[in-house]
């Protein structure tokens, strides 16, 4: 048998209250906060629209989504443009928000552990935890499956009004 352990490198988002642990591979680009351009009738969650590479993303607040805490705007604040794991072409990104630059990490089953899922409700996954802090990996299947009930293309004719 092979004894190597296979590490995954990783980025670690800064949200107000928690760190999002997301691979390198999710990542299109982290770009500077500029403000979303807002939709009608969306949840608090879903702040709007940013203009990235000519195309609009919808953003995320992951943690309002969750219902843990308000996502603030900081003088660090950036946008994490993911991809979307299913290939949508309706919804090929997402931006989440977050509040500070993040991190490189390299997540080693050797030095990390399972953490519990009580308490995270139904878009985080779990929690990872080593000997520095706790990080929270996201459903990012569940959360761009609740973006698309609020949002569509055809909502950014809202946009020329």
């Amino acid at each position: 048998m092979n004894d190597k352990t296979t590490s995954v490198r990783c980025m670690l988002l800064p949200l107000t209250s928690l760190n999002l642990l997301v691979p390198n591979s999710a990542v299109a680009e982290i770009i500077g906060y500029s403000s979303p351009r807002p939709l009608a009738n969306c949840s608090d969650w879903f702040s709007g629209v940013v203009l990235w590479r000519g195309v609009y993303v919808p953003v995320v607040a992951v943690e309002q989504l969750c219902d843990i805490a308000t996502a603030n705007v900081g003088p660090r604040a950036r946008f994490a443009i993911i991809y979307n794991p299913e290939q949508d072409a309706e919804l090929p990104y997402i931006a989440l928000h977050m509040q500070d630059i993040p991190r490189a990490y390299l997540a080693d089953p050797d030095s990390t552990e399972s953490g519990s899922s009580a308490g995270l409700g139904d878009y985080l996954l779990t929690r990872v935890d080593d000997e520095q802090l706790a990080r929270v990996i996201p459903d990012l299947d569940r959360i761009f499956a609740a973006l698309k009930l609020e949002y569509n293309p055809q909502r950014l004719e809202e946009l020329k009004t």
